[in-house]
């Protein structure tokens, strides 16, 4: 059986998603992260040139944007929300309080855990509909398998 993990990413406005090939740099500038209190699916699987679907979904509506590759994944057990923030910023080389201001970690109470980030290298545009049958576990990561996929008219080829 082969398989593609696919990750969530909710946002505000339909305007804040990829919308076509051409946001490929914007999406290779990205750097995607949780911060967890314990380990969670995908923490294990995802490796570098892991393939990974970006599920993209806004208040009315989601789809699949994008075919990618993980790179540069970091994994990191952290003692405090600090040591997070410290972490995040020397990997993805921003201002530690650009991250501290964040949505996500504004958002969280996990003081202490485990960060799993990653960055994306575009392989293929889908915009695709989101799949009926695809479901997401709470953290925003699932698998699916690609037959499941093919079935769903989600072509997979770069």
């Amino acid at each position: 059986m082969s398989a593609v993990l696919v990750q969530h990413r909710r946002h505000r406005r339909r305007a804040d998603v990829a919308d076509g090939p051409e946001s490929a740099d914007a999406v290779r500038r990205s750097a995607y992260w949780s911060l967890w209190g314990q380990r969670h699916f995908p923490w294990a699987l995802l490796a570098e040139g892991e393939r990974v679907l970006l599920l993209d979904s806004w208040s009315s509506g989601s789809r699949l944007t994008w075919l990618v590759e993980a790179r540069d994944v970091l994994r990191a057990s952290v003692s405090s929300r600090q040591e997070a923030v410290t972490v995040l910023s020397d990997w993805m080389g921003e201002p530690s309080h650009d991250v501290e201001a964040s949505d996500y970690l504004r958002g969280s109470t996990v003081e202490s855990g485990v960060v799993l980030g990653w960055r994306p290298s575009p392989l293929a545009w889908l915009g695709a509909a989101r799949p009926d049958g695809l479901r997401v576990e709470r953290n925003g990561w699932a698998v699916a398998r690609t037959e499941d996929l093919d079935a769903w008219g989600v072509d997979l080829t770069p």
